[in-house]
């Protein structure tokens, strides 16, 4: 494991200023053709650099550029501090060993990301040739409140662009949309955000699943206010989302089935 992934996991709270505006939309290539006026939906790297080591975020980017297997890659999580977690130890790393190695996973979740440092990453070439790829898992968004500060409906943007720059870079793989995950224990369950970007699915390209309830039922499964996972939350993690993965991953690249419902 790189070092730069082992500083312990911290809330940063920063300031940053909103932009408001519609939706920026990507060419044939996934390229922005127009500058986006909302803030978590224009990429950008990720400054959030006081409390942590200098660098250890572009580090950590070039770390996933440079992964062995990359290029053989037919599944990819795609997230922020919870998704970094699947592949460290006392998290969730003898369940992604177990479930995801073979399946050829690959872990595109960095420490403190909101959505438009996922934008910036996506980008700057971290699904670039995954020709073999066909299922992305996208949770993302809970940064966004705690860090940039970006308000629900921004947020909700956001991963909309998130999806359709998957759309565009990798038009062969399927999306599985999952709800932000709770904050503080289940207390906010991201309801706004949630429910607006539960009309993405259309059960051809992207495929809503919302599995807080499973996570917030289950003892021991929340390790912090922020979200984190325990082993026994990326546990209930892995077991929700089995079926529907199984099935996108079956169903082909180009053969998108509406056997999914959200």
């Amino acid at each position: 494991m790189h070092p730069s992934r082992q500083f312990p996991f911290a809330l940063l709270f920063v300031l940053s200023v909103l932009w408001q505006g519609h939706l920026g939309r990507a060419d044939e290539k996934g390229t922005a053709v127009s500058p986006a006026k909302c803030a978590a939906a224009t990429p950008v790297e990720n400054p959030w650099t006081k409390r942590l080591p200098k660098g250890w975020w572009k580090q950590r980017h070039d770390d996933i550029l440079a992964a062995p297997g990359r290029a053989e890659a037919e599944l990819v999580f795609i997230g922020d501090s919870i998704t970094d977690g699947w592949d460290q130890e006392g998290s969730g790393l003898a369940i992604w060993e177990k479930e995801y190695v073979p399946m050829k996973a690959l872990n595109l979740g960095i420490n403190c990301d909101s959505t438009q440092h996922v934008l910036w990453r996506l980008d700057n070439g971290e699904i670039d040739g995954l020709q073999n790829l066909k299922v992305a898992i996208v949770m993302i968004g809970t940064n966004n409140k705690g860090i940039t500060r970006d308000e629900p409906a921004d947020i909700a943007i956001g991963i909309e662009a998130l999806c359709d720059r998957l759309k565009a870079k990798v038009p062969h793989a399927k999306i599985l949309l999952l709800g932000v995950f709770p904050k503080f224990f289940g207390k906010d369950k991201h309801a706004v955000i949630n429910g607006t970007i539960a009309k993405l699915h259309d059960g051809e390209r992207i495929f809503y699943l919302n599995i807080n309830d499973k996570l917030i039922e289950t003892e021991g499964a929340i390790k912090d206010r922020v979200g984190h996972l325990t082993d026994i939350g990326y546990q209930v993690w892995a077991d929700a989302i089995r079926t529907t993965l199984k099935e996108l991953m079956a169903t082909g690249s180009d053969d998108a089935k509406k056997k999914v419902e959200p």
